[in-house]
C-alpha cells in the first residue's frame, strides 16, 4: 500500500531470509568470510552463533548462493529436531545417494561413496544445519561422527552449524568435548551498533528503490536503534509498521512519533539513550581488518583470526555490489590448498 507514496519498487523490510537485501556490515564480512574459508580450506567443522534475529539464516543463505554458483553439492537443513533415521533419509536425500537399505552402516557407506564422487568431479559436498541449538544430543554425536566420512588427504564432508549463544554453552559440555575438538572456525554475529543500523536501513531501501533515502533522519534512527537494541529482525519489524503508520497519515518522512507510537504497538521497550555524539560519523568508512576465522580461538570481538590471512575491508559500496568481495576471494581460495 505504501509503496507508490513513498516511492519504492517492493517492500524493503520483509522478514524472509532475501541475501539480495543482505547489509553486509563489518561483522556479517567476517562471519561470511570465514565460513566461507572454512569451506575452502576443508578443516570439517565451523560454527555460527548469534542472538535471534541477528541475520544467521541470511548469512547461510548468502553463503549457499556463493557456493551453489561455483559447484559446490549444498544440503540445508532447518529444522534439526530429528530422529537418527530421520536424519540419514535427509542426507542420502539431499546429496542423492543411492541406497535403499534402512541400516546405518550400508547409508554411510553409500553415502561415502557419493561424496568422493562428488569431490573427484570438483564439486565439494556441504551441510548446513540451522537452528544448531535444538540439536538432541545424540544427533550432535551422529554429526561429530559425519566428520569421519575422509580421505587421508582431507574431509568430504564440510559441516556448518549455526545457532544462538547457547550453542556456545552447549560445546562446553564435558561429553561433548570430542566434538568441539573437531571445531575448526568459530564466527559470531552480533546487534548492530547505531552506525550499522543506519548502514542497515539506508541498503534496504536502496534495494527496494530508494537511493539516497531521507525517510529515516538520523534521530529517527537512533530511536530506532534505542527500541531494537540493533536486532535486525526487530529493525525489519518496526520499520515495516512505522512506514505503513507513516503512509496512513501521509507523511514524506517517518518521524520519532512515529516510531514511539508503533513501537508501543508492537510492544518494544525503549532502552535508555547513551551518548551516541559522533558515533554516525564516517560510517561508511571502516578501518577494520578481517581476519580469516579458524582455530579454536574463534571469534574475539570484531575480528577473526586464522594465522597470518588478512583481507582488509571494503568500502560500503564496493561491499555491496553482488558480494562480488566474496566471489573473488572464494575463486582465489579454491585454486589454493591448505
Amino acid at each position: 500500500m505504501y509503496h507508490t507514496f513513498y516511492k519504492l519498487k517492493e517492500q524493503p523490510f520483509r522478514l524472509t531470509p532475501d541475501p539480495a537485501f543482505m547489509c553486509m556490515t563489518s561483522l556479517h564480512q567476517e562471519a561470511l568470510a570465514g565460513l566461507v574459508y572454512s569451506v575452502c580450506t576443508r578443516p570439517g567443522l565451523a560454527v555460527l552463533t548469534g542472538e535471534a534475529g541477528t541475520g544467521k539464516t541470511t548469512t547461510l543463505y548468502a553463503l549457499l548462493a556463493l557456493l551453489e554458483k561455483r559447484g559446490f553439492i549444498t544440503a540445508l537443513c532447518t529444522n534439526p529436531v530429528l530422529s537418527r533415521e530421520e536424519l540419514f533419509d535427509f542426507l542420502t536425500t539431499k546429496f542423492a545417494t543411492n541406497c535403499t537399505s534402512l541400516l546405518k552402516n550400508r547409508q554411510l557407506s553409500a553415502l561415502y561413496d557419493t561424496l568422493l564422487r562428488n569431490r573427484a568431479e570438483g564439486r565439494p559436498s556441504v551441510l548446513i544445519i540451522d537452528e544448531a541449538h535444538r540439536l538432541p544430543m545424540e544427533l550432535l554425536e551422529e554429526v561429530r561422527l559425519l566428520l569421519n566420512l575422509e580421505t587421508p588427504q582431507e574431509k568430504l564432508l564440510q559441516i556448518i552449524i549455526a545457532g544462538q549463544p547457547e550453542l556456545r554453552d552447549i560445546l562446553q559440555r564435558p561429553e561433548l568435548r570430542q566434538f568441539k575438538q573437531r571445531v575448526s572456525c568459530q564466527c559470531r554475529l552480533n546487534p548492530l551498533t547505531v552506525p550499522e543500523l543506519k548502514e542497515y536501513i539506508d541498503h534496504r531501501l536502496a534495494q527496494a528503490g530508494l537511493p539516497g533515502q531521507t525517510l529515516f533522519s538520523d534521530t529517527v534512527v537512533r530511536r530506532i536503534h534505542e527500541y531494537t537494541d540493533g536486532i535486525p529482525r526487530l529493525v525489519n519489524s518496526l520499520c515495516e509498521t512505522a512506514l505503513q503508520a507513516g503512509f496512513a497519515v501521509r507523511n514524506a518522512e517517518i518521524t520519532v512519533e512515529t516510531v514511539d507510537e508503533v513501537a508501543k504497538d508492537l510492544d518494544l521497550q525503549r532502552a535508555l539513550p547513551q551518548n551516541f555524539e559522533n558515533e554516525l560519523g564516517g560510517f561508511a568508512e571502516s578501518a577494520a581488518v578481517y581476519h580469516a576465522a579458524a582455530g579454536e580461538q574463534g571469534y574475539n570481538g570484531h575480528q577473526a583470526h586464522t594465522g597470518d590471512a588478512r583481507v582488509p575491508l571494503e568500502s560500503y559500496a564496493s561491499r555491496q555490489k553482488s558480494l562480488s568481495f566474496f566471489g573473488h576471494m572464494l575463486d582465489r581460495w579454491k585454486t589454493s590448498r591448505h
